[in-house]
């Protein structure tokens, strides 16, 4: 997973789904990306100058990656702006305007239980 902190901060979100409303519909496989990706924030923390706040929930959008595209995880620090992205895309282009850390991916199971508990409290 590679997490990248813009040199530049941005405003400009459009075409950007927040991650509360891209889950509503995300696959097992898809819920898995997220939560491995907000994991390799953590983790590279003190490599790119995150410090664990964000000014607003995160936000997922898509690079253009051949042959397709790949999800990206957008958080804004809440000091001056900051700006992480997070993805499993290579550098490229991006690797130019940012500084970068390459974490491991964690392993998270792309599955539920069998057992599902009493969901009443939620």
């Amino acid at each position: 997973m590679f997490v990248y902190r813009l040199t530049k901060p941005i405003d400009l979100f459009d075409g950007l789904v927040p991650l509360r409303r891209w889950l509503t519909d995300a696959t097992a496989g898809q819920t898995s990306w997220a939560l491995a990706a907000v994991l390799a924030l953590g983790d590279a923390a003190t490599d790119v100058g995150w410090h664990g706040d964000m000014r607003h929930l995160p936000l997922v959008g898509a690079l253009p990656t051949r042959p397709a595209t790949t999800p990206y995880l957008l958080v804004k620090q809440d000091n001056n702006g900051d700006t992480f992205l997070v993805t499993t895309a290579p550098p490229g282009w991006l690797g130019e305007t940012a500084t970068q850390v390459q974490v491991p991916t964690r392993d998270i199971g792309a599955w539920e239980p069998d057992d599902k508990p009493d969901q009443s409290f939620f």
